[in-house]
C-alpha cells in the first residue's frame, strides 16, 4: 500500500461508496449491517476506527440523525490526523427538507458550526479548540433562495423557510 496516499474516511457512507485511487485511500462506514466498516455512531468510542490516522473526513446528511452529533464530531476529530479537513453537509433547520427523513433527530443553523469552532474556554472541557473553520456556506434553495441577496437571504433565513437549502462547513482539525 501506498504511504503517500491520503487517508480518508466516508462517515455515513450509506450506499455511496468512495473507491481507492491513486491518490486516495478510501474507509467507508455507516450504521448499516452491509457497510464495510459498521457501528453504531451514537455509542462512544468509535473503536472500529483508528486514532490519529485520517488526512480528510466528509459526512455527508449524518448528523442531524445523531443523538449528541457533538461527540460524535469530537469523537472523529480524535480519528483524525493533525490538520485534517472534515468536510459536513447539513440540511438547514429552517427548510422543510430538512425534517422529511423520519430518523431526524434535530436541525443545524451556522451557529452551531461556529460554537464548536469557538475559541473561547466556556465551549470546551479542555480549555482548547478542536477546529478551525475553513469555510462555512450557506447554499440557497434553488426555487426562492437563489434569488434573494446573499446578505438578506442570511438574515430572513431565521425567520422566513425555504431561503437556506443546507450548509457545507469546512473544519481544519486542531490537536
Amino acid at each position: 500500500m501506498d504511504k503517500m496516499k491520503k487517508k480518508c474516511l466516508n462517515f455515513g457512507c450509506g450506499n455511496n461508496m468512495r473507491e481507492t485511487n491513486r491518490t486516495e485511500e478510501w474507509d467507508n462506514c455507516d450504521i448499516q449491517k452491509e457497510a464495510p466498516i459498521s457501528f453504531d455512531f451514537n455509542k462512544f468510542p468509535y473503536s472500529k476506527l483508528k486514532d490519529n490516522y485520517y488526512d480528510y473526513v466528509i459526512i455527508e446528511v449524518v448528523l442531524e440523525n445523531l443523538h449528541e452529533p457533538t461527540d460524535a464530531l469530537y469523537e472523529v476529530h480524535k480519528k483524525c490526523k493533525e490538520g485534517a479537513i472534515i468536510e459536513i453537509f447539513t440540511p438547514f433547520w429552517n427548510n422543510k427538507g430538512a425534517w422529511s427523513d423520519p430518523h431526524v433527530k434535530r436541525g443545524f443553523n451556522e451557529m452551531y458550526f461556529e460554537i464548536i469552532a469557538d475559541q473561547r474556554d466556556c465551549y470546551f472541557i479542555e480549555g482548547k479548540p478542536k477546529f478551525e473553520i475553513e469555510e462555512l456556506e450557506l447554499t440557497p434553495t434553488q426555487e426562492i433562495g437563489r434569488f434573494v441577496p446573499k446578505w438578506f437571504r442570511e438574515k430572513l433565513s431565521t425567520f422566513i423557510g425555504g431561503l437556506i437549502m443546507h450548509i457545507h462547513v469546512k473544519y481544519e482539525v486542531i490537536k
